[in-house]
């Protein structure tokens, strides 16, 4: 993907682009090869702009029907909208099927089928055929697993390039990827600190390093990464996102808002960064500001092939901001919506969302009615009753949310379930207890410390979470602790 959007921005592209779409501006379809215009069909889709692609591919289908390239183009279209078995007509149909790029999508193909062992051993039957081009057609091969996030298989194709082609200098960086998606991310970290030793300008490593340092929570260490990257390209979107995420994690919401508002400039249509940047909106109490967001994710998940699930979780969001906006009727007929994309297996969460809503416009019964039916459904019983008691406190029922919280300390155990001390302490100063408060807040930075910052950095700014305890009990007794 990252090759293609370099490809799309070079010169050489820009130009056929030009000359294509003059024509076209002209009443005229030029006469080009079918790779260019099978380039130019492929930058289209990658644009969702799907009217435009169907014409160009449409076009080198005319000109050049013997072609492999528009009939790869069609059938991968077919997969990506999931109809399958119009895919595999169309690949059969091609004359030439020993050419590398029919096998590739025949296997492919056999992935999204998840036959994935089926398509390792068809690829690994080819190698024959392919020893002309024997380098390529070993990183290809990688690269598909890894596109499709089948990192076992992944790592078995890279021993094979390795073995055969040991200086392959894509080598070192695919290894890294690879461990990061096996969750091998202290492995991986250390791989790509030695390849940015070696090349302190390769961009792609800083933002794999940044994505590392994000899951392994060295958040400094992730923003200091993404703005390597950032000094080398200040577009970067990748970098952006990494960056972003770092931020949003790190208790960071204003940062994160407007990093995730850059990158959707040059990514509009990425559903999953409309999503976390509606969850930083909810974190700054900012509502109103996320129904246009969510609003433009509901329009993009409509033209995704298999929208269900994002459809959902964002009506799902849609009903909760409605709801912080006091427009109850307006929530509920969205949740209800949303109900219809949901997947039966996940019904509970808009069982859980629809017991929130309630919550917020004080129908107890009809609240506790929803949050025992979501408990009743959902195989995640402890975390579920931990999103019950947040609603709970955010309602202002503190009581209700400490008897359960409580509980959930004790489904998880003592040293798991700890992480619910700060959520404590929160509930006991939003109650006035004092005594209590303190007591949980004491214990909070050991048992979460980024739950324990996101909860109390606003009351106590540019303290670090070990001290918010002695800042609170002078605040309280007017000494601090130690002078008792």
């Amino acid at each position: 993907m990252d090759d293609n959007n370099k490809y799309y921005h070079s010169r050489h592209f820009l130009r056929l682009l030009h000359h294509y779409e003059k024509a076209i501006s002209e009443g005229q379809v030029p006469y080009m090869e079918a790779d260019e215009l099978t380039d130019i069909a492929e930058y289209y889709m990658t644009g969702k702009q799907d009217a435009k692609a169907n014409q160009a591919i449409q076009a080198a289908i005319d000109m050049h029907p013997d072609s492999v390239d528009p009939q790869i183009f069609l059938a991968r279209q077919k997969m990506f909208y999931g109809k399958l078995d119009e895919a595999r007509k169309i690949i059969d149909a091609i004359t030439e099927q020993d050419d590398c790029e029919v096998i590739y999508i025949r296997a492919e193909l056999s992935i999204k089928e998840g036959h994935t062992d089926e398509a390792s051993k068809y690829l690994y039957k080819q190698i024959d055929l392919m020893l002309d081009n024997l380098e390529t057609y070993l990183y290809d091969c990688t690269s598909i697993f890894m596109d499709y996030d089948q990192w076992k298989y992944a790592e078995e194709w890279l021993e094979r390039l390795r073995e055969a082609f040991p200086y392959h200098p894509r080598i070192p960086i695919m290894e890294a990827e690879i461990k990061m998606g096996l969750d091998k991310y202290e492995e991986a970290r250390t791989m790509l600190k030695t390849i940015l030793d070696e090349e302190p300008y390769d961009s792609e490593a800083w933002n794999l390093l940044a994505e590392t340092n994000v899951a392994l929570e060295k958040y400094p260490e992730a923003k200091e990464a993404a703005d390597y990257s950032l000094a080398i390209n200040p577009l970067d979107s990748n970098a952006l996102l990494m960056k972003a995420n770092a931020c949003m994690h790190d208790s960071q919401a204003p940062e994160a808002i407007e990093l995730y508002t850059k990158y959707l400039d040059i990514q509009p249509d990425d559903i999953s960064v409309h999503i976390s940047l509606v969850l930083c909106y909810y974190a700054e109490e900012r509502y109103k500001e996320t129904l246009p967001l969510l609003e433009k994710a509901e329009q993009f998940a409509l033209k995704l092939p298999e929208k269900e699930a994002d459809l959902s979780q964002i009506l799902q969001l849609k009903a909760f901001t409605l709801s912080r906006l006091d427009r109850f009727t307006e929530a509920i007929a969205t949740i209800e919506k949303a109900r219809e994309f949901c997947d039966e297996s996940l019904v509970w969460k808009c069982d859980l969302t629809e017991a929130d809503i309630f919550l917020q416009d004080k129908e107890l019964t009809l609240a506790e009615k929803y949050f025992s039916e979501a408990l009743a459904k959902s195989p995640e019983q402890a975390e579920t009753l931990f999103n019950i008691a947040l609603s709970y406190s955010n309602a202002g029922y503190n009581d209700a949310a400490i008897d359960l919280l409580d509980d959930v300390w004790t489904l998880y155990g003592g040293q798991e379930g700890k992480f619910v001390v700060p959520y404590l302490a929160n509930c006991y100063l939003r109650k006035g207890d004092t005594e209590n408060f303190l007591f949980y807040l004491k214990l909070a930075p050991s048992c979460d410390r980024e739950a324990t910052i996101q909860l109390f950095q606003d009351r106590y700014p540019n303290v670090a979470p070990e001290d918010y305890y002695a800042y609170a009990y002078k605040e309280i007794h007017g000494f601090l602790p130690q002078e008792t």
